[in-house]
């Protein structure tokens, strides 16, 4: 896996599981905050009721043989259903008045707009609150079969404080619930979008960072002058070619040391002799292949590894020295011409390590050097042993 896909998952997850959690936390928290609320605006909805109703007319709640419920001798509260219907236009909130386990006065409509009095809540209101007196908070009870939220709160007469009836707010739970889905959708549609901005954020800072990355690890491991692999990555890198070479493969090794290059400095000045170097780095990646590995070992020394190689192709090695050779005598730098270098090649299809190829490699280098340089030697390990 790639550094840039680990470090984009590394970012990612912490973000979403964060963003999990947040969003099921906020979820149960909206809901229970909107069914507080409900209850309070049910409750506030009654006591708002009751008020209206026991503010009309003196005396006790009566029951006529008509069906009506009146507020002392001057008062029919089952006429006045306009203060229900004012009720519900304000609050949205259905009211409904019970005389004992009959519902005498309600603001529940059909399509039609026909007030209906049915309702099977009267069990809940029959129980708990005409028979004890108490307020009934109920999240679900059915009227007209509509599973409701409902409120109830007890009428009590006023020469006894007797309950003789009750008042009940409701809403229907399916607009209610309406309201939950929509927000939740919302949220979550918005929480998608934030987070795919976020994603995106993400994956454009993860490629930015991880190309600095790249760069910063690609100049510590080249040369900075000359752009080829510095002493130390070469070195890895060689190494781990060896490793993974076939068991026919030969390994050669070659290494480059310019003749007289203290010369080139002292004549020149040093802005010649680092062009020069530079020079020197672009004659070898024109003479090596792709898969060669070349890097810049010391001052004026250079290295070669060239894996994958055949006996039968051995003498490659020697027909690429003498190119380079060519190559640096008819090299101009500035005013600065003639240049030459040593070569020593060592050649290897046993299973020597980098230490004793370079040795190898070493030995035809200083073969070269006392042959009057600007030379190249090749020592095969068949040939030259410890």
């Amino acid at each position: 896996m790639k550094y840039s896909t680990k470090l984009l998952i590394a970012n990612c997850i912490p973000i979403l599981v964060f963003a999990t959690i947040a969003l099921t936390i906020g979820f149960m928290q909206f809901r229970s905050g909107l069914y507080d609320e409900k209850q309070g605006n049910l409750k506030s909805t009654a006591l708002a009721a009751l008020a209206l109703y026991s503010s009309h007319g003196y005396g006790d709640y009566g029951r006529k043989a008509d069906g009506n419920v009146w507020r002392g001798m001057n008062f029919n509260v089952s006429a006045a259903t306009e203060i229900v219907d004012e009720l519900k236009k304000q609050t949205n909130v259905d009211v409904t008045f019970f005389f004992w386990d009959t519902s005498e006065m309600t603001s529940i409509m059909n399509k039609e707009d026909i007030r209906t009095v049915e309702t099977n809540a009267i069990d809940h209101i029959r129980n708990y609150t005409l028979a004890h007196g108490s307020q009934l908070w109920c999240r679900s009870i059915k009227i007209n079969g509509r599973t409701c939220q409902a409120y109830v709160i007890p009428i009590r007469q006023d020469s006894n404080n007797s309950v003789v009836g009750a008042l009940m707010t409701s809403q229907s739970t399916d607009g209610f619930n309406q309201i939950i889905e929509r927000y939740i959708l919302t949220t979550t549609i918005t929480a998608l979008v934030i987070l795919f901005v976020a994603f995106l954020f993400i994956r454009w800072y993860v490629a930015r960072f991880s190309q600095e990355f790249y760069d910063a690890t690609n100049k510590s491991k080249h040369d900075l002058l000359t752009g080829l692999f510095n002493k130390r990555s070469f070195e890895d890198e060689v190494k781990a070619a060896i490793k993974n070479k076939k068991p026919n493969d030969v390994s050669v090794l070659l290494i480059l040391d310019f003749d007289n290059f203290k010369h080139v400095n002292d004549n020149y000045g040093h802005q010649i002799g680092d062009e020069v170097l530079k020079a020197f780095g672009l004659i070898l990646g024109r003479a090596f292949r792709t898969k060669d590995i070349i890097g810049r070992v010391g001052g004026d020394e250079f290295m070669v590894f060239m894996p994958d190689m055949s006996k039968e192709y051995l003498g490659r090695s020697e027909e690429i020295s003498q190119e380079i050779l060519h190559e640096l005598a008819i090299l101009k730098v500035g005013d600065a011409e003639h240049f030459s270098c040593s070569i020593g090649i060592g050649t290897d299809a046993g299973n020597y390590d980098f230490k004793k190829l370079y040795l190898l490699a070493d030995k035809a280098l200083y073969e070269s050097k006392e042959r009057g340089k600007a030379c190249y030697v090749r020592f095969s390990s068949d040939e030259v042993h410890d």
